[in-house]
Formats: structure tokens, sequence, C-alpha cells
């Protein structure tokens, strides 16, 4: 299977924000670029996306490194999604309400039926890093 296209990624990435489903709270992810392997978004923190402290929330965190990463993995020659097997955050600075985040995933590795990612959240106006995540996903046989 080919990697799909940028615009394509970007149609499948809106139609997962439209559903009734969790999903819907990335309604304000937008797709900065996607090569094969590698995806960025931005998205601006909002209140729906802030816990108690207005601070981007850490389940929405790990939510954006989950969607990115899977988008990165989707952007690549095999073009299989996967499913989870480990995902790990280290949360370094906090995202408050009004700033802007990017949020760029990179394929590290993918064998036959296991692929490896990162994916960085950062500040950015200041370039200063939010929080840094690793995927791990099993691809099938």
């Amino acid at each position: 299977m080919a990697s799909l296209s940028a615009s394509t990624l970007r149609v499948l990435m809106k139609a997962l924000s439209d559903g009734p489903g969790f999903d819907r709270v990335l309604s304000k992810l937008d797709l900065v670029s996607a090569n094969p392997g590698k995806v960025v978004c931005e998205m601006k923190v909002e209140e729906e996306h802030a816990n108690r402290a207005g601070t981007l929330h850490g389940g929405l965190t790990a939510t954006l490194v989950d969607i990115v990463s899977t988008a990165a993995l989707i952007h690549t020659e095999r073009g299989a999604p996967g499913v989870s097997v480990d995902m790990n955050i280290t949360y370094i600075n906090a995202a408050k309400i009004g700033e802007s985040i990017l949020i760029t995933a990179q394929v590290l590795k993918q064998g036959k039926t296991l692929a490896f990612s990162t994916v960085d959240l950062t500040n950015k106006d200041t370039g200063k890093l939010i929080a840094q995540g690793r995927h791990t996903k099993h691809l099938g046989n």
C-alpha cells in the first residue's frame, strides 16, 4: 500500500474529528506538513482543551501523541495504522489557554510487526518543549 497524499491525510484527520466519538476534541487540529513518516500539526489551546489550572490537559496530550503518531505511520509506504501496544508521555512544561502548539511526529522504525514513533509537543512561539511521547504500534502480520 502506498502512502497517502498530504491532502488525503488532511481529509482523513478531518473525518476523525467530525464524528460523534472522542476524536471530535481534535476538531481544532490543523495539519501543517506531511512527509513520509513525519507529520506536523498545530493547535491553539482553548478552554475545551484545558484542565482546571488552565493548561493543556494531560489526557489530551496523550491523545495528540496517539493521533499524530498514527497519522505519521499512515503516511508511510506501508500505510497501516496499527494498534497501540505501548505509549509513554513525559510532561515537561505547561501550555496555557491561548498558546499555539506544534505536534511533530516521526516514525523511528517500522518493522514487519512493530512500528516505533516519537512525538514532540512544542510551544509554537517560544520553541519550548511541552511534552515528549513515544508510541509503539503492532502492525499485524
